[in-house]
Order: C-alpha cells, then sequence, then structure tokens
C-alpha cells in the first residue's frame, strides 16, 4: 500500500459485540493502515482493550458529535469513516462530517431497508457515499432496488466468527464445571435481555417451563423481568468472550428471539459450538440456511412446539445438527473465510 492510510469506525456506544469486530480487524488488517474508534459515549478501558486502535471519545450533545468529528477526521489526516452503528440518524452525522472534505465514508446499514419517513434520508444520502454496507444478503438485495444509482457500491459482508474459540467441546465436562445438573435440559440466550430482542417471549417460555433450566447472559434491561423469583433462571449480566463457547456448549439449545433484521454473533456463535438455535423468521436470518436452525412465527405456541420436538430427538440425532450448523458456519462466516473479502472490499476504498 505504501503511504500510511487511516480508518476511522465512529458508533454510538461501545459494547462486546463491537470489541469482537476491532479486535478481528486488528488481527487482519495490514500494519500499514491506522485504526481509530470515535465513539459518542463513555469508553469503558477497564473493560475493553485495544492494542493498536486509538479511541477518541465525544462526550457532547448530539447536535455537537458531527461537527466534533467533522474536525476530528480533517485533524487527523483520515481516510475512510465507517459507522458501526447502523442507525438512519448516523448517516446524517456522516454527511455532515464529510460533506466537502477528503474522507470517504462508509454506511453500515443494520436494519430493515423500507421506505419510510426515517431512512427517507438515505434517498439523498446515496450520492454523498463511498458505499452501503449491509448486514445480510437479504438487506443487501432490498438496498440495491431501494437506492437504485448507488447498487454497484453496496455489499454484503457479514462478521466473522472464531471458529477456533466457538468450537465443539464435552458438554459432560463444561457442566461439571458450570455447575450445572448433567440431566437437565438447558435453553440458553446471549444478548441484551429486552424487548426488542424477545425478552418477552423468553418471559412467557421460562413460566411455562419449570422443568427445564433458562439461562440467561447479558445485560438485564427488561423491567418485567425485578419482580420475578424464577427456581429456573440463571441471569450472568456479563461473560468473557473467551469463557462463552463453555455456556454455549453446556446447553442443549440456543433461543435468540430478536425482532431487528440483522446477522449476529449469537446464533452463528451458537452453531460453531454445535448447538442447535431457534429464531425468527425474519429476512436476515434467510441466510442461515441449515437445519440446525429452526426459524418460527411471532408465537410463544409454535417456539413451544419446536423447543418439545428437538428434546424429543435422540442424543445423537442432535449431535448430527449440530455438526451440520458448525460445518455452515465454518463455510459461510469463519473469519479464515472473510478475511479475503474483508480486506479487499476496504484496501480498496483505501486507494
Amino acid at each position: 500500500m505504501g503511504k500510511t492510510k487511516r480508518i476511522c469506525f465512529f458508533l454510538g456506544h461501545y459494547d462486546p459485540a463491537r470489541q469482537v469486530i476491532m479486535e478481528y480487524y486488528e488481527k487482519v488488517f495490514p500494519k500499514e493502515v491506522e485504526l481509530f474508534i470515535a465513539c459518542a459515549s463513555q469508553f469503558d478501558k477497564e473493560k475493553y482493550h485495544l492494542t493498536r486502535t486509538k479511541v477518541i471519545e465525544f462526550l457532547d450533545k448530539k447536535q455537537i458529535v458531527p461537527f466534533k468529528l467533522r474536525k476530528f477526521l480533517k485533524e487527523n489526516d483520515i481516510d475512510l469513516v465507517i459507522n458501526l452503528t447502523g442507525q438512519a440518524e448516523v448517516a446524517i452525522t456522516l454527511f455532515i462530517s464529510t460533506i466537502f472534505n477528503k474522507t470517504k465514508n462508509v454506511f453500515y446499514f443494520l436494519g430493515n431497508p423500507g421506505i419510510n419517513l426515517k431512512n427517507s434520508f438515505f434517498l439523498f444520502y446515496q450520492f454523498f457515499t463511498s458505499g452501503v454496507w449491509a448486514c445480510c444478503k437479504e438487506v443487501s438485495d432490498k438496498l440495491k432496488k431501494i437506492l437504485f444509482f448507488k447498487k454497484d457500491q453496496i455489499f454484503y459482508l457479514p462478521f466473522p466468527i472464531d471458529v477456533n474459540l466457538f468450537n465443539i467441546k464435552n458438554r459432560e465436562t463444561l457442566r461439571k464445571k458450570l455447575k450445572f445438573g448433567q440431566k437437565e435440559k438447558i435453553l440458553i440466550y446471549v444478548g441484551r435481555i429486552e424487548p426488542e430482542q424477545g425478552s418477552d417471549y423468553i418471559l412467557k417460555l421460562i413460566e411455562k417451563n419449570p422443568d427445564k433450566r433458562f439461562l440467561l447472559i447479558g445485560q438485564m434491561r427488561d423491567e418485567n423481568f425485578k419482580d420475578k423469583n424464577f427456581k429456573n433462571l440463571t441471569h450472568i449480566p456479563y461473560v468473557k468472550k473467551s469463557n462463552l463457547p463453555d455456556y454455549y456448549n453446556a446447553a442443549d439449545l440456543t433461543l435468540f428471539l430478536s425482532k431487528r433484521n440483522s446477522y449476529p454473533y449469537p446464533p452463528r456463535e451458537s452453531l460453531a459450538c454445535g448447538i442447535p438455535v431457534i429464531v425468527f423468521n425474519l429476512e436476515t436470518f434467510g441466510q442461515l440456511k441449515t437445519q440446525a436452525v429452526t426459524k418460527v412465527s411471532f408465537s410463544v405456541d409454535e417456539i413451544q412446539k419446536e423447543i418439545d420436538s428437538l428434546f424429543s430427538l435422540s442424543e445423537k440425532e442432535r449431535m448430527g445438527l449440530g455438526k451440520e450448523g458448525r460445518k455452515f458456519i465454518v463455510n459461510d462466516s469463519s473469519e479464515e473465510k472473510l478475511k479475503e473479502p474483508t480486506l479487499n472490499y476496504f484496501l480498496e476504498l483505501l486507494k
């Protein structure tokens, strides 16, 4: 590449998923690419550690952030700015911070790209962006129909899974280590516990299944859980990424009942560990073409039916499902599989 190039990732808040992403970029981008994070909230330096990424915080009112970001991009000679938030209003921030300067910008689109008032700015913004990065194949295809002037610069690139870390392990050993019963029926959920992520459905399922243990890993944001005292619920607010595979492997089934259109980590991490997953039948999960994934409607009864169906399978049948699910993830979105397209796309933008 020759001359040093600089990429800045802009986001509203930093969380475990963004940490996974940045750790991967630190690993795969060549040394002559400098990495920056511009965060519109406090960055928890005690919790998150990066080795080659410089972090700046914009702890100002939302209206001020675009102008602070513009100044930062100019003073630090940033070649490319990419949002990692995915919200429509961030497009306005990128527009203000890059219009009439040399910094290229790429918008990461997270969500359903429907034509509505919230997303209408994209019809204008498409003429001022260097590219639109789609969270999943279905979103990419839909964007090409809506942002037709930019269709050649819309690309699909999922965030990768470390399939060496997220691997199949011995369930009996892990249950002993984590102090779970060997014969317990365990369902796991990983992510923020809030209605948008399906916590309302999970709450009903906990009530309907007193014979099964529900293991919820993530920040509790659903007030409806506070007054409950379930004997079959284990809640762990935070688990390090390095320890997550142990919890997936200790479970029988993953529930990921997010109502968003995105291509998130937890279902794919679970599959990489050989654990089947139940998700809602959203466009975004059309990419998950494996029998280890069950897609359901927004119905507690249907989810319950599929849970019962899975636990009726023999151990051999469930192991077969798990191996098939892992094979899919290795071929679909492993780090090794996505390294070349990731570098090809971003390094081309830096030319």
